[in-house]
């Protein structure tokens, strides 16, 4: 069972029909290759003369495509999170984790922003037990030493206030794409941090739905009823 993700080539898309048609170069001694679209086994094509060329059957300009050299009795074989695992791990939703510190305050506000356009905004801290989550968890490892738990938990309880705790935001399925993800803290006077700014690459589509079968057929109304699972990322 072997893959080469590397033997396939110079890749033209012509994007002009309605059904993408995909051409490339193809290393000496390969001829099975496979294709992936949107994280799924699409079809393959055999090599000629160190050239393929392979009709996509999903029609509009989907790309990119992941083609693979296969052996020939691994044609029908799906490899994508093993050939692939970084698009196959990266999904195609964002996820956005802050952890707060001693400077967050009761008031304060967590903004995001995908290139440029504010898609989340909300409190740090819901309610006035959120801020005291770093106190309590230091105050109680503190008592449980020399000085007792008594003055652990007073010492967390009055004084802690929320450093440590983790926030998570995940965004809607997103098309592939490099995204400028920010991250902006806004105090109760409404005052703007500078914001932390990363670039995030999703390299591959939202999973399809799968098993698509007919649930049930009323001939009295002509009603056909579908069932399939759902995708995995939406």
């Amino acid at each position: 069972m072997s893959f080469f993700a590397d033997k396939v080539t110079n890749i033209q898309i012509d994007a002009s029909r309605r059904f993408p048609v995909l051409t490339a170069d193809v290393a000496l001694g390969f001829e099975f290759i496979q294709f992936y679209q949107a994280g799924a086994l699409v079809g393959s094509a055999r090599a000629v003369n160190g050239g393929v060329t392979f009709a996509s059957s999903i029609p509009g300009p989907i790309d990119p495509f992941f083609p693979l050299a296969v052996d020939p009795e691994d044609v029908n074989t799906n490899f994508w999170d093993l050939a692939f695992p970084e698009a196959a791990s990266a999904g195609n939703r964002i996820k956005v984790s802050i952890q707060t510190t001693l400077a967050m305050r009761l008031g304060d506000r967590f903004r995001i922003s995908i290139d440029g356009t504010i898609v989340h905004e909300a409190d740090i801290y819901p309610t006035s037990d959120g801020a005291g989550g770093y106190g309590v968890s230091f105050g109680v490892s503190y008592g449980r030493g020399p000085f007792g738990g008594g003055y652990g938990r007073e010492y967390g309880v009055n004084y802690g206030h929320g450093g440590g705790i983790v926030l998570e935001w995940v965004s809607e399925p997103l098309f592939i794409g490099t995204y400028a993800v920010a991250v902006n803290i806004i105090d109760k006077a409404g005052n703007v941090s500078s914001s932390t700014t990363t670039n995030v690459t999703l390299a591959t589509y939202p999973r399809p739905a799968t098993d698509l079968v007919v649930s049930s057929y009323d001939s009295g109304t002509d009603t056909l009823t579908l069932g399939w699972g759902e995708s995995e990322d939406i």
